[in-house]
């Protein structure tokens, strides 16, 4: 009998577990992801750009154009046709303030695509263009 009174006293003890501590540590840990959390907007076109060896970060990063490989183009995110490409170029060049032109490529996106911002961007006077590549060591 004493057998059956044990196993009866450790059967109840195990049926009543507290679970206070680990609601905690998910609450802890909840609360952890969603301040470390960095919500970044993606870009709309995917874009697979080519490898470079040397490689540096661009300071400012407000005038961005991408053009995807089969010609599609945005700038800072506005999806662009080619014929309003010079007015959306300009109209972003002002409300950011930026000389500075990074040019999101697709690395199988035709020359033609590229010299068509290039131009664009050099009549609406744009100083530097920088183009975004990966981090070949990256």
């Amino acid at each position: 009998m004493a057998k059956t009174r044990r196993r009866k006293k450790v059967f109840e003890q195990e049926r009543e577990k507290n679970l206070t501590p680990l609601i905690d540590c998910v609450f802890l840990l909840l609360i952890f992801f969603m301040v470390t959390t960095v919500f970044k907007q993606p870009y709309s076109l995917q874009v697979e750009l080519p490898q470079a060896r040397h490689a540096r970060a661009a300071e400012e990063k407000k005038l961005v154009a991408s053009i995807t490989a089969d010609g599609r183009m945005e700038i800072n995110r506005e999806p662009v046709d080619q014929g309003d490409l010079d007015q959306v170029l300009l109209r972003a060049k002002q409300s950011t303030g930026s000389l500075t032109l990074i040019l999101r490529t697709d690395k199988e996106a035709k020359h033609k695509w590229v010299l068509l911002i290039l131009a664009a961007a050099k009549r609406v006077g744009v100083d530097t263009i920088l183009l975004a590549t990966e981090d070949k060591d990256a």
